[in-house]
This record gives C-alpha cells, sequence and structure tokens, in this order.
C-alpha cells in the first residue's frame, strides 16, 4: 500500500484540529431574528408642459416635486413630507457642475437642485428611522416640457437587537 506524503499530512492536520477542540463546547443557539421588511422600487415619470407641476410620493416621508417652468423656476425638489427630520446625500450633474453633498431635511423641508436649460442625471439617498431611499434620477429641461424618470428603491432599516443574548434554558 502506497501513502503519499500529502495524504499523510492531511490526516496529521485533521487529528491536530480535532485533537485542539475542547470537549466541553457546546453550541449556544444565536437569538431569533426578527423578519426585515420587503423593499419596495417605485417607477417615477413625470413629463409636464411648461408652467405644470407634478408631484410624486415615493413613500416613507419622500415626495420627489417635478417643478416645469412655474414662475420662471425648473426644479426637483426632494420634499420631507414626514413627521421626523431625514438625511438627503447626493451625487449628480447638470452637464457642466458635479454636486457632492448632503443636507439635512427638517418636516416641510425641501432640497432644490435645478435644471433650467440643462439636465440632471444622478442619485439620491433619502433616509430616515424607517430606512433609506435611493433615488436614481434623470431630468431633462425641453423648454416646453420637462421630462423626469427614475426609480426609487426603498429597504427599511433592520430592526435593532437586544445587546445581551437571551438566557438560555439550560438542561
Amino acid at each position: 500500500m502506497r501513502c503519499s506524503m500529502k495524504t499523510n499530512l492531511k490526516l496529521l492536520l485533521s487529528a491536530a484540529v480535532v485533537a485542539a477542540l475542547p470537549s466541553t463546547t457546546e453550541a449556544q443557539p444565536l437569538p431569533p431574528f426578527p423578519p426585515i421588511g420587503a423593499g419596495t422600487v417605485t417607477a417615477i415619470t413625470a413629463i409636464p408642459t411648461a408652467g405644470n407641476n407634478v408631484f410624486t410620493s415615493v413613500g416613507h416621508g419622500l415626495q420627489v416635486a417635478t417643478i416645469c417652468h412655474d414662475g420662471g423656476a425648473v426644479l426637483i425638489a426632494f420634499q420631507n413630507v414626514g413627521s421626523e427630520a431625514a438625511t438627503l446625500n447626493f451625487l449628480f450633474s447638470d452637464g457642466s457642475t458635479l454636486s457632492a453633498s448632503g443636507v439635512i431635511l427638517a418636516p416641510g423641508r425641501e432640497f432644490d437642485a435645478a435644471f433650467n436649460n440643462k439636465r440632471i442625471e444622478g442619485q439620491f439617498i433619502f433616509a430616515n428611522s424607517a430606512g433609506n431611499t435611493t433615488v436614481s434620477l434623470h431630468a431633462f429641461d425641453g423648454t416646453t416640457f420637462c421630462e423626469i424618470r427614475g426609480t426609487a428603491q426603498f429597504g427599511p432599516n433592520p430592526p435593532t437587537f437586544p445587546s445581551t443574548p437571551p438566557a438560555s434554558g439550560g438542561r
């Protein structure tokens, strides 16, 4: 019978690992994890003619308003319509300027991204205690109309867990 050095080494390592395990080691049950709610995806599509506005509620305290040549304003407004403060972090370009920053939006406040005679391509992340809503957005000023297309993806925050595991029932 022929045994290779490789096989002998595997056997020796396996025996060493088993011998190193404490004989009193007992598996402890993990605490139960509450289920995390499912996320959602909401389409954002608005093509208002100049002088008109479209408001799209994407849920969880966020409303996206399309303002199309209303009093000279052409913008996307990210509005906190919830009852608590939220953060809005963003990275977007209007074709000539790249903006990357964040703001805190109190209830009833908004952040405006103007695109008069321009277009916007970017991502905006709205976060509050319910979860995170990531808006990927395209906006275009067509002078006599505006075009806004994108998605809002919501992911709920996971539940908080106790800092100590539950006591085991013993044997």
